[in-house]
């Protein structure tokens, strides 16, 4: 409908009216590049890659728009996007974080990119949820260090505000995973590293349970010994991660910002951050609640 920021607001709002379903029709997504990349992102070259990411990742089916930032050391751009596609349907493609890895590595290797390195966060300049992964994981990576079992691992995260909320499998008591609490931010264990996946770090403390024990057996009597069970969900992780999550916080929630308030937000001077809850908003869109049956009444 235009080029202006008030125009560009109302194409959004007149599209998203059409599925009422979805409260905030703004998605958000950031490419940032390393910065050694900086001398061949031309914005004319930045777009072209926006535009390739844009087409891989389905999003060309919606509208979007794309916007450079230089309040960082790394070249980025943020591109917006409608959650309401043309047709009128919810886009999902935009929050599918396995193919959002696939096509970011592909165009690593189509404009011969600085590959990632696996280096410590600058936590300043990280908001919402991704900070609070970046605090948990780096909190988690710690507390293995000084952790033989579940026990110590939670006490560990305790001190860092952390706490351990158990997943168990459906209409069942039989745990299956875990996710960690961080203020109004939970996390799933697989989002926040391989390594603290419930399976992972169950085994992790059963073998090294087993290797004490096996340790104090030889110690006093080699005789009649036999090995240790093997469980996949050990007891001590059900009892410590229920101990953890009996005193955890609620989720807090306050979606309030409109999408005027939302793409306004990247034409401001500074860093165009998004909304903090964006995450969680994002859940809800994809697990939207069962309507309530009206029970006839005589």
């Amino acid at each position: 409908m235009g080029t202006k920021r008030r125009q560009i607001i109302a194409s959004f709002e007149s599209q998203s009216m059409l599925n009422h379903r979805i409260s905030n029709s703004a998605g958000h997504i950031t490419l940032s590049f390393a910065a050694e990349d900086r001398p061949k992102l031309s914005d004319k070259k930045m777009l072209q890659i926006a535009k390739d990411y844009i087409k891989m990742m389905g999003l060309d089916k919606t509208q979007w728009l794309i916007v450079r930032h230089y309040e960082t050391d790394k070249p980025h751009c943020h591109i917006v996007f409608n959650m309401v596609g043309n047709n009128g349907k919810r886009m999902e493609c935009g929050r599918n974080r396995y193919k959002n890895k696939k096509v970011c590595e592909a165009l690593t290797r189509k404009y011969g990119l600085a590959l990632p390195k696996q280096e410590n966060p600058d936590l300043e300049k990280l908001h919402g949820i991704e900070r609070a992964k970046a605090e948990i994981r780096i909190a988690a990576t710690e507390a293995l260090k000084n952790a033989c079992d579940w026990n110590r691992f939670a006490r560990e995260l305790a001190k860092k505000n952390i706490s351990i909320i158990p997943k168990y499998r459906r209409g069942t008591t039989e745990m299956q995973g875990v996710s960690f609490q961080f203020g109004d931010y939970k996390v799933k264990g697989s989002d926040v590293g391989e390594q603290f996946k419930f399976r992972n770090l169950d085994s992790l403390f059963n073998s090294q349970s087993a290797n004490r024990t096996q340790s104090k057996k030889t110690a006093t009597n080699n005789a009649g010994t036999t090995k240790p069970k093997a469980s996949t969900i050990s007891d001590e992780a059900v009892r410590a991660v229920k101990a953890t999550a009996a005193s955890a916080l609620d989720l807090a929630a306050d979606i309030g910002n409109g999408v005027g308030q939302f793409i306004g937000g990247l034409f401001q001077p500074g860093p165009g951050t998004p909304d903090e809850n964006e995450s969680l908003e994002a859940w809800k869109l994809t697990h939207p609640k069962k309507k309530k049956r009206n029970t006839p009444k005589f």
